[in-house]
């Protein structure tokens, strides 16, 4: 499914004006969990709830379940609370955190998470525009400019950044900044 005409832009858009609204620079990197409390987001691990539904977590943290459960905004009212998998590695939960966010900063409204046969509801129009925020939050054009000026190798950048080297890679093919740094290089 296509992105409306100007999302990308107002993507690139959210993610300086939460880092402006933070007081970080740019191009620096942007901690989920920050972001959260700033917007006023509680975030809470999947664990918490080990002690009133011990089994679920146990399965949803286990390798197979981690597949079935990222992360979840639930809404009381117009409050929003987010629930994530931290079975997953910080950089996932990191991801998982920062596509709710996106869902939140979007404006997205509230969905029960299933339909009356118990199948997931699921949006594709405001999961792609979660999916296109989501890295543009942790690794802004900015930042993807300034890896590719630095020549950072991905594992560095992965790592600066708190994102994975595939999300890293993403953002770095999809701002253009690799064929920019390079069109630097070469003149």
């Amino acid at each position: 499914m296509a992105l409306r005409r100007g999302f990308k832009s107002e993507a690139n858009w959210l993610a300086r004006d939460v880092r402006d609204e933070l007081g970080i620079a740019p191009h620096l990197p942007l901690c989920p969990w920050r972001l959260a409390e700033l917007l006023g987001f509680p975030v809470v691990a999947l664990s918490e709830f080990a002690d009133s539904n011990p089994d679920a977590v146990i399965y949803l943290r286990s390798s197979k379940g981690q597949r079935d459960f990222s992360a979840i905004t639930l809404f009381n009212g117009n409050s929003r609370m987010i629930i994530h998998n931290d079975g997953h590695q910080l950089k996932r939960q990191g991801a998982n955190i920062a596509h709710e966010l996106a869902h939140g900063l979007l404006l997205h409204p509230p969905k029960p998470p299933f339909d009356g046969e118990g199948s997931r509801h699921y949006d594709p129009a405001i999961e792609e525009e979660a999916n296109w925020l989501g890295p543009a939050l942790l690794v802004s054009e900015e930042a993807a400019n300034h890896v590719a000026r630095m020549s950072l190798p991905l594992a560095k950048a992965s790592d600066v950044y708190g994102v994975s080297e595939d999300l890293m890679r993403m953002r770095l093919n999809v701002t253009g900044a690799l064929i920019r740094a390079s069109r630097r290089a070469a003149s």
